[in-house]
Formats: C-alpha cells, structure tokens, sequence
C-alpha cells in the first residue's frame, strides 16, 4: 500500500490555531490518493461534478454526483483513512474546511 498523506487537499490556502482551510483539485479520473482525516470537516462543492471514495481498505463506493455549492459535513472519530476519485468529465474543484 502506498503511503497516507497528511495533506487532505491539494493547496492549504489558510491555517490558524482554529481551522485549516484546504483547495482540492481534479482532473477527470485523478485521484486525490490515499491520505488521513483526523479532525472533523466541511467541504463546499465548486461546479459541480462525480466524485468516488475509496476507503482505507480500497473499496470503492458509488460514484456520487454532487451540485455547485453543496455541503458536505463529516464527524471523525480518531481518524478516517480514504481516497477520492473524480468519476466526472469536468475538473472537480472543492474547498475543505478543517476544525481543529
């Protein structure tokens, strides 16, 4: 298995004592690659497109379409070990909001 990153976005655009605020981008049929969770987050769709998770097993989920703007909101528990895959046609693009 390949390493797990910390980095839990492909750009850190913002970071304080209080959150870290991550830019994810890509490409059609890129994959964000495997890489750890250990704070809750939020993340806000930009454009919209087909996103994949792979979980810390590699087992894929389906395909999940996704609107400009939308939220998604995750609880980790200790931490949540994944990866993404842009299933779309269209670059994928969403911003990452880290509670710490």
């Amino acid at each position: 298995m390949s390493d797990i990153s910390e980095d839990v976005g492909t750009r850190l655009l913002f970071e304080n004592d209080r959150v870290r605020v991550w830019d994810l981008t890509l490409a059609p049929g890129e994959s964000t690659g495997r890489h750890r969770h250990t704070a809750d987050y939020f993340y806000v769709v930009i454009g919209g497109g087909k996103l994949q998770a792979v979980d810390a097993d590699g087992v894929k989920g389906e395909p999940r379409p996704m609107a400009d703007g939308e939220v998604r909101w995750r609880d980790i528990d200790g931490e949540d070990v994944h990866e993404a895959i842009n299933t779309g046609t269209e670059p994928w693009r969403n911003i990452i909001v880290e509670l710490l």
